[in-house]
């Protein structure tokens, strides 16, 4: 993709989400004359959980930037680029237990992808959460 702007607009629209034990929803949408994505997602009533997300591409630093708030309190700031055929986003400090978050979006094709959320302590990734898109 020539234009790093525009990387992430696979994500933009309106998706089904469905993982091990649920499903929920999520709304993407281009923001701020079209620099900023805006992420509302919800994944009621399988589990307590609404959350929304801010990304955009940092143009001096290479990267795109996101940031993550939750119906839970929790936030995290995440940066990251699209390579090889993938995005991934990792956070950028530990979390309490010493681990590194990586969000990855991969098998991206315009009506699906894969998200995966993983942690690693320094070593290995563990997966922690798996879900499949599918547009709306």
């Amino acid at each position: 993709m020539d234009d790093p702007r525009r990387q992430f607009d696979f994500w933009l629209g309106e998706w089904r989400c469905a993982w091990l034990g649920g499903e929920g929803t999520n709304l993407v949408e281009a923001v701020c004359e079209g620099r900023v994505l805006r992420e509302s997602f919800d994944g009621r009533p399988a589990i307590d959980l609404v959350g929304t997300s801010i990304s955009v591409y940092d143009e001096p630093a290479q990267q795109w930037v996101q940031t993550w708030m939750d119906s839970q309190g929790s936030w995290f700031h995440l940066t990251g680029a699209f390579r090889d055929g993938a995005m991934e986003l990792m956070s950028a400090q530990p979390d309490a237990g010493g681990d590194i978050k990586r969000m990855r979006f991969e098998n991206i094709t315009e009506r699906a992808f894969t998200w995966t959320w993983a942690g690693s302590g320094g070593g290995e990734w563990t997966e922690l959460w798996r879900i499949e898109y599918s547009r709306a």
